[in-house]
């Protein structure tokens, strides 16, 4: 089932046939950072992680065929945190 409502950027990856994700995670801050890197980056297809804490998102590169953006929204969710 589709997650609805959260704020979730796609557009083309940096990577060659990958795609970049930013989704809003709220109240981020530098000491989530390493159990949401580790719940995202279990995901499959997720190529590299990034964070922005001063616009509270994550920048996922992930390869489409491997991952959707649901599995991430999952993982944040999974991980405690709430998607904007």
């Amino acid at each position: 089932m589709p997650l609805r409502g959260a704020f979730v950027t796609l557009k083309q990856g940096t990577l060659m046939g990958t795609k970049t994700a930013i989704i809003s995670i709220a109240d981020l801050n530098s000491e989530n950072l390493p159990v949401l890197r580790e719940a995202l980056s279990a995901v499959a297809g997720v190529a590299r992680v990034d964070f922005s804490v001063e616009r509270s998102v994550a920048v996922l590169e992930f390869d489409p065929s491997q991952s959707h953006i649901d599995d991430f929204l999952r993982a944040v969710l999974k991980a405690g945190f709430k998607v904007l």
